[in-house]
């Protein structure tokens, strides 16, 4: 198994050297990946995510409805609020307040040293390094660039979000869906697939699994059987109306 708090923290550098480098214009781009969110706006969220789960304020409400629009809309409002109270704020200054937090509270958190605050589930040291995944690809993105795409925060993303998608595929008993990339393959939501997608690579599995794709592009891919009742569960986040191609 990965060491979590390694994959994060190379992770996390890896991040914060790219946008260090780069100019305002560029960090204030829009990233096509999160509509109305900037490069920076992506670096005050991050922080936010680990001020806010060191404090126990975690989205359980989320998590407990994954995918449900209310739910969306809280979560929304809640990392919302990491990037307006850190508006007045330099990058370097976010970034300083990022690297304490790091160090002296979640990463000994995700190595065990330290308890998880109560209220804040076991598998936060996943969901967090699914989200800098997730955003560090959308940086990428905007700029153009492929790198990272083979890498742990990717594995280990797309497979938190076919187990949570198979909840509820399950919850909701419209069957199950089978996932085939050219290294590996999967059934979630149930023991027999009642329909089947293959999908050219891991990481264009983990940028539909976290919403990045329109309804159009899911369509497009490669299924047996019927995919229509199935779509909606590749959108943890709210459905995606416009194409993205990475």
């Amino acid at each position: 198994m990965a060491d979590l708090a390694e994959v994060y923290e190379q992770t996390r550098r890896d991040l914060i050297a790219f946008v260090e480098g780069l100019d305002e214009e560029g960090l204030m781009t829009p990233l096509p990946a999160t509509p109305g969110w900037t490069a920076r706006d992506v670096i005050s969220h991050l922080t936010g995510d680990v001020a806010c789960v060191g404090r126990g304020d975690f989205p359980r409400e989320f998590f407990e409805s994954f995918g449900d629009e209310a739910a969306v809309v809280s979560l929304n409002a809640w990392t919302d609020g990491h990037i307006e109270s850190r508006r007045g704020k330099t990058l370097g200054e976010v970034i300083s307040e990022w690297d304490a937090l790091a160090e002296k509270e979640l990463l000994p958190m995700m190595r065990g040293e330290v308890p998880w605050p109560e209220g804040v589930p076991p598998f936060a040291d996943r969901v967090l390094i699914t989200d800098i995944g997730v955003h560090q690809q959308d940086i990428h993105g905007a700029f153009g660039i492929e790198r990272g795409r083979d890498g742990a925060p990717v594995k280990i993303g797309s497979s938190g979000y076919i187990a949570t998608m198979g909840w509820r595929l399950a919850a909701d008993r419209v069957g199950a869906i089978g996932i085939e990339t050219p290294d590996k393959s999967w059934i979630t939501g149930g023991d027999e697939a009642t329909a089947t997608v293959r999908v050219t690579s891991r990481f264009e599995l983990f940028r539909a699994l976290s919403g990045r794709r329109s309804m159009k592009q899911l369509r497009a891919y490669d299924w047996t059987g019927d995919p229509e009742p199935l779509l909606r569960y590749f959108y943890p986040y709210g459905i995606r109306e416009d194409a993205l191609v990475e």
